[in-house]
């Protein structure tokens, strides 16, 4: 049977399974009728079209059981080598990403008209135009950074200067001390000083965020010794709630650092802690894809710093780099063993991959690996980093090794009801008696729960109506009551991930009040743009943000959603404790799995 033949009957069978979406058939459709593109074609358009939608920038041909295994559809697909001959031969498939004029970047293509060609075969992966693009981009330019000469400084005053911040000079060790990572984050300043790209990685209170505010600090003197203007500093990062993050961390460690007289208190004073969504700060524009600020409209900064670097998607870090001047430094931190971002892509991730001895990016990342967040627990930092590696032997042995930190109980949804009724509702009740709304939201950082689902007994929703019945809710907006944005709202000024508390005032009327970064602000209820409840919250929403106390909720069965990720994301966003409801077998299953997300940009920044 011929590769049109078995991809006609794929195409039909897929669509009546429902693997692929309405608007994947459509595309379809679309290739065929107005581009004459043959069946084999049109399939991989509509299953490069789904792929993205499952978070991956395109697919391997030759992997692409892979993919229809994620969508549980067992469909007979076009040998490779006669699928791979169908798409060299269409007219409607480059061989290249085509490079947009006003990147100011040299198209690479190998047929004339091949911007109205709406997928790309390159490498033996097919993917969308535009995903391929922006894959092109981001590692054209950030290759470009890589490249770029190092700044030139005064050695020994930063030698001098590492010693006094970090407790190490400039010769730091290559590899970190063991019982020590003060030398790592004096190699990261050393990099972010003298580089046009840094990309500080590590996991949760490693100290990532304490030294960025130190390299904030050395810029500033450093501009001071050559009698330079002050930098324009950017900080930013992909939700409202790890931008207030990073600004209170880096506020903390600067007053930290000036009361150990280890900073000059106007040096510190004139470092920025406002940080804001990467949304606003590119300039978002209503009803557009495009931002204010791109490539020939650059950012007027000499340093941006972008913190929880694994949620930014594909298209959105293509878009910040270009709008970075080639000029400025761009800082990058993040964790690679959190989840990736939601939307397409997984940059971070491809960026680690790279960043090896003797690569491209060899000498531009350094990761921090002492952790202090969980420092007062051996056990929770232990059980994240068997996570980490997915030894199910270590994890289970942790958790049934009894530790006052960790918890671990499964059963119905009436069993979970009754031990939550003990963890979780009592630090909850204190926020709705708190003596105002400063204190409830402070009081809301004690405890969350986090479900890997959003829908089904044990997913978030129904366990945000439960709380609200323990809680006594006669109205949607009662007293107490947590909430969280889910979308960004410039009009408003609050974004997606910005938690807040209902208050009633002395004659019972509502506000809801957020702690912004102008301060403690309240908006009336019926003001709010889109929320939901949060005392129980997904993992994904919970990604840049800590709390005393989690409760981890898996489901009582295995669904795809679960793996490693989720699992360290969840665990690592607690400071001192964790609740893991699951049982043995769900958890071993999660642990197995990885999220796995085919992409392109490795590649890329190996072989440009």
């Amino acid at each position: 049977m011929s590769a049109d033949a078995i991809a006609t009957r794929a195409l039909q069978r897929l669509t009546t399974l429902g693997a692929l979406r309405q608007v994947d058939a459509e595309f379809a459709t679309l290739l065929q009728s107005r581009l004459a593109a043959a069946p084999a074609v049109a399939l991989a358009g509509a299953l490069a079209m789904r792929a993205v939608a499952l978070g991956h920038s395109g697919f391997a041909l030759a992997q692409a059981n892979a993919l229809l295994a994620e969508l549980d559809a067992d469909v007979a697909l076009p040998a490779t080598e006669d699928w791979s001959c169908a798409l060299h031969a269409s007219d409607c498939v480059a061989a290249h990403a085509v490079v947009r004029p006003f990147d100011g970047l040299r198209a690479h293509h190998e047929r004339d008209g091949a911007e109205s060609t709406p997928l790309v075969f390159e490498h033996g992966r097919i993917a969308l135009q535009r995903y391929a693009r922006y894959e092109h981009d981001l590692a054209t330019r950030l290759l470009q950074r890589a490249a770029a000469p190092t700044s030139s400084l005064d050695m020994m005053w930063l030698s001098s200067r590492l010693n006094t911040l970090f407790g190490v000079p400039l010769m730091v060790s290559p590899e970190p001390v063991e019982g020590s990572n003060h030398d790592a984050q004096a190699r990261a300043a050393d990099t972010a000083l003298c580089s046009a790209l840094t990309l500080i990685t590590g996991g949760p209170g490693t100290g990532k965020t304490t030294t960025v505010a130190r390299i904030l600090v050395l810029l500033h003197e450093s501009a001071l010794r050559d009698g330079l203007p002050p930098p324009r500093i950017a900080l930013a990062a992909p939700t409202g709630r790890a931008a207030a993050r990073m600004g209170e961390a880096i506020d903390t460690t600067l007053a930290h650092d000036v009361a150990a007289g280890h900073v000059d208190v106007q040096v510190a004073a004139a470092v920025t802690r406002d940080a804001q969504t990467l949304h606003r700060l590119l300039g978002w524009q209503a009803g557009r894809v495009t931002f204010r600020h791109d490539a020939t409209h650059p950012l007027p900064f000499d340093v941006v710093v972008v913190d929880e670097a694994s949620m930014v998607d594909l298209p959105l870090m293509s878009k910040l780099v270009a709008a970075v001047p080639p000029d400025a430094k761009l800082i990058l931190i993040g964790d690679p063993d959190q989840l990736p971002a939601v939307e397409a892509g997984d940059v971070l991730g491809a960026l680690c991959d790279v960043a090896t001895p003797g690569a491209a990016f060899g000498t531009q990342r350094v990761h921090l690996t002492r952790g202090y967040r969980q420092a007062g627990s051996s056990a929770l930092p232990a059980l994240a980093t068997a996570i980490q590696a997915g030894d199910g032997a270590a994890v289970v042995a942790l958790l049934a090794a009894g530790d006052d930190s960790l918890h671990w109980h499964e059963g119905p949804v009436a069993a979970l009801a009754q031990t939550l009724r003990g963890f979780a509702l009592p630090a909850y009740q204190r926020i709705e008696q708190a003596s105002d709304p400063a204190a409830a939201l402070r009081g809301a950082r004690a405890m969350r729960v986090l479900c890997a689902l959003r829908n089904g007994p044990f997913g978030a929703q129904a366990w945000n109506a439960w709380f609200a019945e323990q809680l006594g809710a006669r109205m949607p907006f009662f007293h107490g009551r947590l909430l969280m944005i889910t979308t960004n709202s410039y009009r408003h000024g609050l974004f997606n991930g910005d938690v807040g508390v209902v208050w009633h005032d002395a004659d019972g009327e509502a506000a809801v009040w957020f702690d912004t970064g102008d301060g403690l602000r309240a908006w009336s209820p019926t003001q709010l743009p889109a929320h939901d409840s949060a005392f129980a919250t997904t993992v994904h929403k919970s990604q840049g943000s800590e709390f005393d106390h989690v409760a981890v909720v898996l489901p009582d069965a295995d669904a795809r959603v679960l793996g490693r990720e989720l699992l360290y994301t969840a665990l690592t966003r607690a400071r001192q404790g964790v609740l893991l409801w699951s049982s043995q077998a769900v958890l071993l299953r999660a642990l197995a799995r990885t999220t796995r997300r085919d992409s392109g940009l490795a590649a890329r920044l190996s072989s440009q």
